[in-house]
């Protein structure tokens, strides 16, 4: 938001506490930022508590989704797929390497599309 990006924090709960490398947490939300920012107009990051013990990050934007039959394609090494769901030309590593990251921490990385629209990011992280 301070460079001029359609970048939000949505209401932030009390102090969370969950298990992750913090330079691994940074790369994983800086990715899911940037790609909400390019392809769907606007990154709207949200932190919750779920009552299993895990934290949640989401990470919402304004653009067209991905089909469904193509969100389990997204996580593939070089793959980027363009807004009808077929690959495109670039490098497609970024959300590859974020699942990567976020296995490694125990932490789960999931694609849905928002029943309003756009695209939801959802990093889901055991507590502390």
């Amino acid at each position: 938001a301070a460079l001029g990006h359609r970048a939000t924090l949505d209401g932030v709960p009390a102090p969370l506490r969950a298990r992750a490398r913090p330079a691994a947490l940074r790369r994983i939300v800086g990715n899911l930022v940037g790609n909400a920012l390019r392809y769907g107009g606007a990154a709207r990051v949200a932190l919750h508590a779920d009552a299993d013990g895990t934290v949640e990050v989401w990470v919402d934007d304004d653009g067209p989704g991905i089909p469904p039959e193509q969100l389990a394609r997204a996580f593939e090494p070089w793959v980027r797929l363009d807004d009808a769901g077929h690959p495109r030309a670039g490098h497609g590593l970024g959300l590859a390497i974020a699942r990567e990251l976020a296995e490694r921490d125990g932490a789960t990385l999931t694609l849905e599309n928002r029943p309003e629209g756009g695209l939801r990011a959802r990093l889901r992280l055991p507590t502390a």
